[in-house]
């Protein structure tokens, strides 16, 4: 059974709001990459996370039908540092890609 198919209960305010500002700093800093040129929900792309105390994005799960924006998602997630030094439990991050 896949992770994301598992919806758990988030403990507090402080973490759900510690999750929307990990989420918002995330899709700040992933760009668009050039070969991603219609808009289609194959360039969706969906990833199990949690950051840790030094702002670390830990990957758990990834899935997207393309597997090209996977990896590119992957990659940058795990290079990622978050400002935001608040740590987090896993959550679900959606990344929708469009093209202007």
């Amino acid at each position: 059974m896949s992770t994301f198919g598992i919806i758990a209960a988030v403990p507090g305010n402080v973490e759900k709001a510690a999750k929307e500002n990990v989420r918002r700093e995330i899709i700040r800093n992933i760009v668009c990459p050039e070969f991603v040129t219609a808009n289609t929900e194959a360039n969706d792309v969906k990833a199990l996370i949690s950051v840790d105390e030094n702002g670390s994005v830990n990957v758990f799960e990834i899935t997207s039908t393309n597997a090209e924006l996977k990896n590119y998602v992957a990659n940058t997630l795990k290079g990622m540092k978050i400002q935001n030094t608040i740590p987090t439990e896993k959550f679900v991050l959606v990344v929708k890609f469009r093209v202007a």
